[in-house]
């Protein structure tokens, strides 16, 4: 079971996945978002760093994400072999079925442009 953050959270992350896979993006670098401070800068500004690695640390207990840790906190946040199997059957569709999954929760997919205006 995951909190309703850790879903919103691990389901932007997947479709971020999707996205960069879709981009040509090998697998190894799909699966690595950087460190809480981009996935705050690309996915969740309106959420603290504090809360993208409380919700990050769930989802590593869940088996969902691996996160490399500092004594300050989380440097790197991957996706993981296992969190991919999850969304896959959670999301049968791909991206369409996450960007239809986070509409229903007030969201869209990117929430911000990652490009230009």
């Amino acid at each position: 079971m995951l909190t309703k953050d850790a879903e919103k959270l691990f389901s932007l992350l997947y479709g971020l996945y999707l996205e960069n896979r879709e981009a040509g993006e090998s697998k190894v670098n799909a699966k690595n978002f950087g460190g809480p401070d981009l996935i705050q800068e690309k996915l969740l500004i309106d959420w603290s760093i504090a809360d993208i690695e409380e919700t990050c640390w769930e989802l590593t207990k869940a088996g969902l994400l691996k996160t490399n840790n500092t004594g300050n906190g989380i440097y790197l946040v991957f996706l993981t072999d296992q969190g991919i199997v999850y969304a896959e059957n959670r999301f049968k569709n791909g991206l369409k079925d996450v960007i239809q999954f986070l509409s229903a929760i007030g969201l869209r997919f990117p929430p911000i442009p990652l490009s230009g205006p």
